[in-house]
């Protein structure tokens, strides 16, 4: 058998053992409404398919996530590479790096929504804060990872101060900096769902949160059966970008 193949035989297995479990648990449970079975939850969301629902949630949450993850990681590493690179700045900034990361994205829901009401800015500026510290601190540990005997070779030949960032430094941070962005789109995917649950009319965390009123319990499990779909793919389609064009620049194990 070949790797591929088992693989694909892996993951078929685990996935009929979760299926199994989850009709075992479902059809043990006292009040099956509040824990539907994997058929149920296929019916519905098949039904949300067809209604075109879930296809228009998927888009604006995966259009808030792209846009504020770009922005995000684009900000971090920047933020990054200028704190690694300068003594001088990382002390200057690090005190409110170090406060600001720990105060979780999901706290600061009700004063963005004060500050730029219910619609697309604050859930885009959730996602942004949440990418931006976990590229900014990866980014930083590329930057002073960075092998002294390259830096001082670059010197030998001549190379200047800009150079040295541009041909040693930027080339062997980048991928601490695509390690980065893999852990912050979790982030971002947490993010979005927890602020479209507060406030939104549209998207997956919309979905769920909507469906727990009317205890549409199996459309609960289609939002979040969706949601591991999407970061799975998400994943796996940055990873095979990162071997396809940047295999060169991947973060040491």
């Amino acid at each position: 058998m070949s790797a591929r193949a088992h693989t694909v035989a892996s993951y078929a297995i685990a996935v009929a053992i979760v299926l199994v479990a989850w009709q075992v648990a479902s059809t043990a449970f006292d009040v099956p409404v509040l824990f539907p079975s994997p058929l149920a939850a296929a019916r519905k969301g098949i039904a949300l398919i067809r209604e075109g629902r879930l296809q228009a949630d998927i888009a604006i949450s995966l259009w808030r996530i792209l846009t504020g993850f770009v922005v995000g990681s684009v900000l971090g590493a920047a933020l990054g590479l200028l704190m690694g690179s300068s003594r001088i700045v990382a002390d200057m900034l690090a005190p409110y790096v170090n406060f600001l990361r720990f105060v979780a994205s999901i706290a600061w829901i009700p004063a963005v929504m004060l500050w730029f009401g219910i619609g697309e800015a604050s859930k885009i500026m959730l996602i942004v804060y949440t990418t931006t510290f976990v590229v900014l601190l990866n980014t930083m540990a590329g930057v002073v990872n960075v092998h002294p005997t390259k830096i001082r070779a670059a010197r030998c030949f001549g190379a200047s101060s800009a150079q040295i960032f541009i041909w040693v430094t930027l080339p062997a941070t980048l991928g601490y900096i695509l390690t980065g962005m893999r852990l912050a789109m979790t982030n971002s995917f947490m993010t979005v769902v927890s602020a479209e649950m507060v406030a939104a009319e549209s998207g997956i965390g919309f979905l769920i949160f909507n469906s727990r009123q009317w205890m549409e319990t199996d459309a609960i499990f289609v939002g979040m059966f969706t949601l591991g779909v999407l970061g799975l793919l998400t994943d796996r389609l940055m990873q095979a970008l990162i071997r396809t064009f940047l295999w060169r620049f991947r973060a040491p194990a």
